[in-house]
């Protein structure tokens, strides 16, 4: 699989994390978890429709195509689904023009933007709108599955206990991918290494990400020396 990337903002998916989003599509791949292989964006938005194609064939070695119904796809989006077709025949690869996975949430007049309040297809658009205005039930809905926020264990902060709590704090610089709102968040969960997910509530501010646990015994685990980097899978932002 093709990726193309922009290095200007943060990922939605980390690239951390990439490769288990990756194996959850085996099922629809033949039981086979795709390969992936990451394009700067940069160095391929000038090509013509033509010159990409030439690309994917003969320096990639690409032998298929997938792509919605309205994708476009060369320098100032001149080539369309139809145009992709004929110049992958035209280079011996196979081509796949599939229907758009559609938003089938019925209210999205909370996105904001008119863009946003009429049902259409699913895109990295949608989801980052959703998570810029912390609505995680409809970034899980966007996505499939709930949104994995994943931070290097070695930019942890602080970590404190009492008698019934653990706190974890650390700067957002240790963010690998694209977090909601500043907000509190409840019904979250947190993975780290092999060990059991932990329930968490989440505080996000300006500078910081906060995790509050019930489980005191968390405080103890050894970060630093068994695992290096944390998961928080989010439930909805709290009113």
């Amino acid at each position: 699989m093709i990726v193309l990337i922009s290095l200007n903002r943060a990922p939605i998916v980390a690239k951390f994390d990439r490769k288990r989003v990756l194996s959850s599509w085996a099922p629809y791949c033949g039981n086979m978890t795709p390969a992936e292989f990451q394009i700067e964006f940069s160095s391929v938005r000038h090509l013509t429709p033509r010159q990409f194609v030439e690309k994917l064939s003969k320096e990639l070695r690409v032998c298929g195509v997938v792509a919605g119904k309205n994708y476009r796809f060369g320098y100032k989006a001149a080539g369309d689904a139809s145009e992709l077709v004929r110049l992958c025949e035209e280079y011996g690869m196979h081509a796949y023009i599939i229907k758009s996975v559609m938003d089938k949430n019925q209210d999205s007049s909370n996105i904001g933007a008119n863009d946003y309040k009429e049902r259409g297809q699913v895109s990295s658009t949608r989801v980052r709108h959703a998570l810029a205005i912390g609505d995680m039930k409809y970034v899980s809905e966007l996505l499939g599955r709930r949104h994995r926020l994943v931070l290097m264990v070695n930019d942890l902060e602080e970590l404190t206990s009492t008698s019934n709590k653990c706190r974890v704090s650390a700067p957002k610089s240790c963010l690998l991918n694209l977090p909601p709102k500043e907000g509190f968040y409840e019904n979250c969960i947190l993975l780290f290494g092999d060990e059991r997910p932990v329930s968490c509530r989440v505080f996000i501010d300006r500078m910081h990400i906060h995790l509050e646990m019930d489980e005191v015994g968390i405080c103890n685990f050894d970060y630093s020396q068994d695992i290096q980097f944390l998961g928080i899978e989010f439930g909805e932002l709290e009113s």
